[in-house]
């Protein structure tokens, strides 16, 4: 029983760590505005937690009981895991996520190594010590130590009702304190059923192992049944989007396409001088070109748990991405309405450094209507060739392919040389690493920006030696965005959020700075409009930005950007999309 106390405190102490981990990255004076009730809400979520996962050490024979420890080991996996996550993501990590098998490899490696922090032994060092003192003091004592099976039964008890107390309790405080609620059953649907903002407020409120079983459930019940009111909930939303048949602004209309996704491309860092020269200078040249080129440099990134693949998705489809779990992941493989297939006879083809199982990349590229898939294997040769500098081989790739396809194409090539994480300089001597500007962190990014930056300058030259600029509209988008947090990184302060994202469409016929804020949900219908698609009656969830002064953007659910009177419905959109997705709105029918 000592054992199990402080097994119990263990985990406890873990549960604490990650809550405080998470609460501290969203608001950096959370520890500030703690009241002693939050504190004992966390506590109590994580005393009911412990007295779950204590189960098999209570109820097991006591020759058994050794095997507790496959409950624990792999708890504290997940507490890590989550620590890791949190710092890029800015919320726990899906259960979706976790299970994402096919993404192991040396992206995920790099990631991982880089993510570690010292903090992290937070959660480590706990089992560690408890272990060690498990085989010093208790193991042999608790082999000998019998219970009678009345006894363990009794024990068993103790721990359900103690879970299933404090949660009950806890979910009739929310219920007196919920003014809005009709009923107790409806609040402990409100608690327990329905993930109302990031995953981190729902452990919050919750604790982890209901945390973990709502990520098992909603896992694998991954087709959603629409009530008739949702269906017509849906269907008005669609029909209240704005209707235009019209080409007035199909500038790009016949040109070839280049969707250039850019990994993790902050506004920041465009017009970032060190030491009075410039970290981007094509980029710099091509943002201040508002004569011949439309850009928005307040882009707000709105992606969640599938990070780029959510990018690609939204600017392929026009729908948001979940925030329960990864699109791409479980609904890669569900037909969408896309800017591939609405461009009909137009040859298309998708490269990046990916192995194709990496976020289900290649299977998702035949679903958005891309009928060839250059990966990590077709690029190999180039990435030898180029020395490892992933976004030259990249677009030096895309440079021989594409003078050799059916025109007018569409070509979407996703980088990933600027791939969290920052933590070794491409060249020990180049002169950002050497200026010692920020940190060492920003130092690596920003010689990934500059090595992206001139990759992109030979590439726009390869397009015109080849007779291929003039006729394409190449437009350049963020696919998410990096170093949100200003104090940790010591990163530049222009962009004091750090949530802008990138947009940028060379040779669109289109002109002009888009001043207020937009979402990436924007692109899909911008890029239908600008190359004569309004015929197609599905324009995504977003607004053209040719046809709508937009100024605002739902980044999630609850956290809002700008403001405008549209700003209500694009909060609306997330929940459409989510029926939308996950009730395979566009599957054929009987």
């Amino acid at each position: 029983m000592w054992f199990a106390v402080l097994a119990a405190g263990c985990i406890i102490t873990q549960l604490l760590a990650v809550e405080y981990h998470f609460n501290k990255i969203v608001d950096p004076d959370w520890l500030k505005h703690l009241s002693l009730s939050e504190l004992g809400h966390l506590v109590a979520n994580n005393i009911a937690d412990a007295s779950l996962l204590l189960l098999p050490l209570v109820a097991l024979k006591a020759r058994w009981r050794k095997w507790w420890w496959i409950v624990m080991w792999p708890f504290t996996l997940w507490c890590l895991a989550q620590l890791l996550y949190m710092p890029s993501y800015r919320d726990l990590m899906p259960i979706s996520s976790l299970l994402l098998l096919d993404n192991a490899g040396d992206t995920l490696a790099r990631s991982t190594v880089g993510a570690l922090r010292l903090a992290d032994l937070e959660v480590v060092l706990p089992p560690v010590i408890l272990y060690i003192v498990y085989r010093i003091w208790f193991k042999k004592p608790m082999e000998l130590t019998t219970h009678s099976a009345l006894k363990r039964v009794g024990l068993v008890l103790l721990c359900l009702s103690t879970f299933a107390g404090i949660r009950l309790g806890l979910s009739a405080l929310h219920y007196h304190a919920d003014k809005e609620c009709n009923s107790y059953r409806q609040q402990l649907v409100n608690d327990y059923c329905v993930l109302w903002t990031r995953h981190g407020d729902y452990l919050n409120q919750n604790g982890a192992l209901p945390y973990i079983f709502y990520g098992i459930a909603t896992s694998i019940d991954d087709r959603t049944t629409l009530t008739e009111s949702q269906k017509k909930e849906v269907v008005s939303f669609l029909n209240e989007q704005p209707q235009y048949t019209d080409s007035d602004y199909a500038t790009a209309q016949g040109k070839n396409v280049i969707l250039l996704v850019v990994e993790s491309l902050n506004s920041w860092a465009i017009g970032l001088e060190i030491d009075g020269r410039e970290v981007t200078p094509t980029l710099n040249a091509l943002s201040r070109d508002t004569v011949n080129n439309l850009v928005s440099l307040k882009m707000k990134s709105q992606v969640k748990n599938g990070r780029s693949s959510d990018g690609i998705f939204m600017y392929n489809t026009g729908l948001l991405p979940l925030t329960v779990q990864a699109v791409a992941n479980t609904y890669g493989n569900v037909p969408y309405p896309s800017l591939a297939k609405s461009l009909g006879g137009y040859d298309c083809l998708y490269a990046c450094c990916d192995e194709p199982t990496l976020w289900n990349v290649s299977t998702t590229a035949r679903t958005y209507g891309y009928s060839d898939f250059y990966g990590k294997e077709q690029i190999r040769e180039m990435v030898n060739k180029n020395g490892y500098l992933l976004d030259k081989a990249l677009l030096d790739e895309v440079s021989e392919l594409i003078p050799h396809r059916k025109s007018p194409f569409l070509a979407l090539v996703a980088t990933a040389g600027m791939h969290h994480p920052y933590n070794s300089p491409l060249k020990p001597t180049t002169w950002i690493q050497s200026s010692g500007r920020y940190t060492r962190a920003v130092r690596c990014y920003l010689e990934c920006a500059n090595a992206f930056d001139t990759a992109l300058s030979q590439f726009l030259d390869d397009l015109k030696s080849k007779n291929l600029f003039d006729n394409t509209m190449i437009v350049i988008v963020s696919d998410h965005n990096e170093m949100i947090d200003d104090a940790p990184n010591g990163r530049p302060s222009i962009d004091r959020e750090g949530d802008n994202c990138v947009f940028i469409a060379i040779n669109s016929g289109q002109n002009g700075l888009i001043e207020g804020p937009i979402g990436q949900i924007d692109i899909f219908p911008t890029l239908m409009d600008l190359l004569g698609l309004n015929e197609h009656k599905w324009k995504g969830l977003g607004l053209s930005v040719m046809r709508n002064d937009i100024c605002s953007a739902a980044v999630s659910p609850s956290v809002v950007a700008g403001s405008s009177p549209m700003l209500l419905r694009q909060q609306q959109a997330w929940r459409i999309s989510d029926m939308i997705i996950t009730s395979r709105w566009f599957e054929p029918r009987e």
